[in-house]
């Protein structure tokens, strides 16, 4: 069975079980988990590849271990389909007990969501999940889930596919991290080995400095930059958006898995390309985006998408791609443009960066 007939298939079977006085732990991993694994190329029919029950170092079990040439890949742990996997413990038991094992993939599953997380990553448990997959959802078109469960399937195992995606993900996110480090506090040589790749003409220092705390989205303390020289002249720069109560930027990224967090970075670093003139401005609802003081875009994150809102006309975008775009023009929604952009995977940014330019375009002078 392909995988997404499996999905569909196990999402009418989820509404039954839920439906049902016998939404247990073994009748989700008989009808839900079990045939899904075994459509990701994991036969639980075959001992090799499947090991239930698997004993761990303090004698608790595990639901699965998924093996290839004899050795544990992913470890799976399993909760009845009406169990919630928010629950600290359930993530601290399957992330810890993984680790501990030196298997470094493992599963949370109630089979309808599923949470992967990179055991070894050094962060707080919340900040080693790298993606999941909600069956029930509509967040997501059934090729997105199909994409994106199939990550764990054998093949993509075996094939390194999934180590590249973490890596691709955890890994690019450490790297801007300590670049960030560097901006605040550089290493001797730093800002003159970028000043020398960027050739003439020259940057000051401080200029500089702004610059890579802005594509890195970095603070750099007050004293770390020496002040711009008062001049009598007009102050030149982007205007200020509207006013509005601001946040910080973990109220929007805080417990987002790291797929979701390196979308929106892509993003943030795309809108700051784009000119000058751009601000940011973390609202409540959602982050928004300025040329000068007019909004090209906000985005929304939720746990599985980011909800992209462009200042676009929806009679305007030739190319209109349904499975992602809605017409919002006469619905409520909290951020601001008419056309809603679901962005749920990384294949899905070249479009909506074309979104965000021509929008950017139109919000220029005299426009």
């Amino acid at each position: 069975m392909a995988l997404a007939d499996a999905i569909s298939s196990a999402t009418e079977a989820a509404h039954t079980l839920r439906a049902s006085r016998a939404r247990n732990e073994a009748n989700t991993k008989a009808i839900l988990i079990e045939p899904l694994l075994g459509a990701l190329g994991w036969n639980p029919g075959d001992l090799d590849a499947v090991e239930r029950e698997v004993r761990v170092y303090d004698g608790t079990c595990l639901d699965y271990a998924l093996k290839a040439d004899g050795v544990a890949r992913i470890y799976v742990e399993a909760k009845g389909v009406a169990e919630k996997l928010d629950d600290r413990r359930f993530v601290a038991q399957t992330v810890n007990y993984a680790n501990n094992e030196g298997v470094i993939w493992c599963v949370l599953t109630n089979g309808v969501q599923f949470r992967v997380y990179k055991t070894n990553e050094p962060h707080s448990i919340d900040r080693k999940l790298l993606f999941e997959v909600d069956l029930s959802s509509d967040d997501q078109p059934l090729a997105a889930k199909a994409r994106m469960l199939g990550l764990i399937s054998r093949e993509a195992v075996v094939g390194g596919q999934l180590d590249a995606f973490g890596d691709a993900y955890f890994t690019d996110a450490r790297v801007r991290a300590a670049l960030a480090r560097l901006v605040t506090r550089p290493a001797p040589g730093f800002l003159d080995a970028i000043a020398r790749e960027m050739g003439r003409p020259a940057v000051a220092e401080d200029v500089l400095r702004r610059s890579l705390a802005r594509v890195l989205d970095a603070d750099v303390p007050p004293d770390a930059v020496p002040a711009p020289r008062e001049s009598t002249g007009s102050v030149v720069g982007p205007a200020a958006p509207p006013r509005g109560r601001t946040y910080e930027l973990d109220h929007h990224l805080g417990n987002k898995s790291v797929l979701i967090r390196e979308l929106w970075e892509q993003l943030d670093t795309y809108a700051g390309t784009l000119g000058g003139d751009v601000s940011r401005r973390v609202r409540k609802q959602y982050i928004g985006y300025f040329r000068g003081k007019r909004s090209f875009f906000t985005s929304e994150l939720q746990q599985r998408r980011i909800v992209v809102y462009v200042s676009l006309r929806p009679q305007d975008i030739a190319a209109w791609n349904g499975a992602a775009m809605r017409d919002v023009t006469n619905i409520g929604h909290f951020g601001m443009g008419e056309v809603e952009y679901s962005l749920v995977a990384p294949e899905q940014l070249d479009e909506v960066r074309a979104l965000i330019a021509r929008a950017y375009a139109l919000r220029g002078p005299g426009r």
